[in-house]
């Protein structure tokens, strides 16, 4: 196991590691809690209990690890709680203002053990549950809590590495609905006013050096599924088959990450900014699914590195989608893969580098890729031993069909447009497209006339750009437009406006 992936997988169960859920009843509350870490794999334990009255305070907690097929473990404790029974059938929970964090790895492959610490700082972090031991009412409130005090230590790469790392949440708050089980239906809804993350790190004796800051205002969740057991190196569809879904939504306000690098050449620095964004995701037995949108979004980059001024960048909106099935069977399943970028304004600066007399048309740029279709999922591409066997089974999967929704990309005056259907014969070992695929320009002609003038582009490319397009495209209704239709039979054969070109 490398030392990546073990990092990897520490961090994981940090984040599980987070202000715990209650039950109805002190110890009900412990044992819960210790249940639900016990879903993602670990073996969790109580260090300490002690009960005065309707008081059970526990002095911390513990969770083991074993990498399954490695000689790894991973070891994390972690600051307890005080569990206060109301009186009225609930209980509430209160963690102290200062949490300890500790994890250490061991055996892994040709390295020293890694130990991992941390602070958690908090203030208002509280837990009120109601409900009954079937179904279970969690209300989680924090008015601010701080992760920092980040060391790792062990091998000598991270002795040489000096990291600082601090995590900020500022009212978070969070209800969740979940059932008892050995599948536990659960739904949850949660805000948060503000998440800040700021990292710095640089190597000893090096001029090197790195800061990075995130802020993101406004994040508030809804999602809904169902959990069971698991193994930490359970893959996607692993997971899914063992009963865990998940769907939700998640949007969030303004947004900014800054960084500042300092290299042997300089200093690389730069912003990022967005008003604000939507996305929805999905986990279950038909895959993954994942898109959004991000709106006004702008990004600058300079530094004495860069030969450059600083420049300014902006979008109205950026988005995509990424849908792909994870569980492997004989039927078709639907996979989509969609990205845009609109109304893309580049600065002036890089536009005068090589059009300064504003020749071109500087109106904003935007590429749109937007495709569907069916495919068979013949293998568990997210299982750790596929990329160790990749290529020695045969394909991952078989594409049936591709629906091209949209294409469509405006740059400097001129338009590209497209759309199309495909089905695939998958009988005679590669893939045989059939289908119909519409290709639309407008302003190319114009464009290449432009750019021949700017001396940009050889007279010569130019007309052989245009004895090409005039071997597959034709005259559309508009001025300067040409218009393709591309059909694929098959026997292989393809057809450019009737005219068989292969």
């Amino acid at each position: 196991m490398t030392l990546a992936r073990a990092l990897t997988t520490s961090s994981v169960l940090a984040l599980l590691a987070g202000p715990a859920l209650a039950d109805l009843t002190a110890e009900e509350v412990l044992a819960d809690q210790l249940n639900q870490m016990s879903i993602y794999g670990l073996n969790a334990q109580a260090l300490s209990e002690r009960r005065s009255g309707n008081v059970l305070t526990v002095d911390g907690l513990t969770a083991t690890a074993e990498i399954p097929g490695e000689d790894v473990s991973i070891a994390m404790t972690m600051g307890g709680a005080i569990y206060t029974e109301q009186g009225d059938g609930s209980v509430l929970v209160t963690y102290p203002d200062e949490i300890p964090l500790n994890v250490l790895v061991t055996g892994i492959e040709g390295e020293d053990d890694v130990t991992i610490d941390m602070t958690i700082r908090q203030a208002g972090t509280q837990s009120l549950v109601t409900g009954s031991p079937e179904q279970f009412r969690y209300e989680y409130t924090s008015q601010t809590a701080t992760v920092s005090d980040f060391v790792i230590s062990g091998p000598e790469e991270a002795a040489n590495l000096k990291l600082d790392v601090s995590v900020d949440f500022v009212n978070f708050q969070s209800v969740m609905n979940i059932a008892s089980g050995d599948i536990r239906p659960y739904d949850l809804e949660m805000s948060l006013g503000l998440i800040n993350m700021l990292i710095s790190g640089s190597e000893v004796d090096s001029d090197e050096e790195m800061n990075l800051s995130f802020d993101v205002s406004d994040l508030v969740a809804k999602y809904a599924g169902t959990l069971s057991e698991q193994s930490l190196m359970d893959s996607f569809a692993t997971t899914i088959e063992k009963g865990n879904t998940m769907a939700g939504t998640l949007s969030h306000g303004t947004a900014s990450y800054v960084f500042d690098v300092e290299t042997p050449d300089g200093q690389v620095e730069g912003s990022a900014n967005m008003a604000s964004a939507d996305y929805d995701f999905s986990m279950d037995e038909n895959g993954l699914d994942y898109g959004g949108v991000t709106k006004s979004t702008t990004i600058t980059v300079g530094g004495s590195a860069i030969p450059l001024p600083p420049m300014t960048f902006q979008m109205a909106e950026y988005g995509g989608r990424f849908k792909l099935p994870v569980v492997p069977g004989e039927d078709p399943q639907d996979f989509a893969m969609a990205l845009s970028l609109v109304d893309v304004v580049v600065d002036p600066f890089l536009w005068s580098m090589f059009d300064p007399t504003e020749q071109l048309p500087r109106d904003p740029a935007t590429v749109v890729v937007d495709m569907s279709g069916e495919l068979v999922m013949l293998q568990d591409v997210f299982d750790p031993e596929f990329a160790e066997t990749m290529g020695q089974n045969g394909p991952p999967g078989q594409i049936n069909a591709l629906d091209v929704n949209q294409i469509k990309v405006s740059l400097a005056g001129a338009e590209l447009t497209g759309d199309g259907a495909l089905t695939f014969n998958n009988d005679t070992g590669l893939p045989v497209p059939a289908g119909i695929v519409n290709i639309a320009l407008k302003g190319g002609n114009t464009l290449l006339d432009t750019l021949v003038g700017m001396g940009l582009l050889p007279e010569e490319q130019a007309m052989g750009a245009r004895m090409m397009s005039g071997l597959f495209a034709r005259p559309g209704t508009g001025p300067d437009t040409l218009v393709s239709t591309i059909e694929m039979n098959e026997d292989g054969s393809i057809l450019a406006n009737g005219q068989r070109i292969k």
